[in-house]
């Protein structure tokens, strides 16, 4: 997976996140105006219609929110599933590959504090 498709995976999600985010805001602000215009002597049952309306607002967008998380999440996977086979097909070049690496960002480390 390259780094494009895995940044266009994040703004993806971090734009759908910041979407839900700004309904469920309008959701209690919309709830909050109509407690504020609800008559002091509202009835409970006003009260309580309003609140779950807006439990329901924010439960909804939850659900929303959980469905586009798994979307991203088995996208993530399907797409990491070939290195996933390629690592357990051939455990002993994966793991001289990755030491290789470690050993070589150890050294540009290194050098760098010098």
């Amino acid at each position: 997976m390259s780094n494009e498709t895995a940044d266009r995976m994040v703004n993806t999600g971090v734009a759908s996140a910041d979407h839900l985010k700004i309904q469920t805001a309008e959701a209690l602000e919309e709830a909050a105006r109509k407690l504020r215009k609800a008559d002091v002597s509202a009835k409970g049952d006003e009260v309580k219609h309003i609140l779950h309306d807006v439990e329901a607002k924010v439960s909804r967008f939850k659900s929303e929110v959980g469905a586009e998380y798994r979307k991203i999440d088995a996208d993530y996977h399907k797409r990491m599933e070939p290195v996933e086979h390629i690592i357990i097909d051939h455990p002993i070049p994966s793991v001289l590959i990755a030491a290789g690496i470690g050993a070589l960002i150890g050294m540009l480390i290194f050098k760098s504090r010098e």
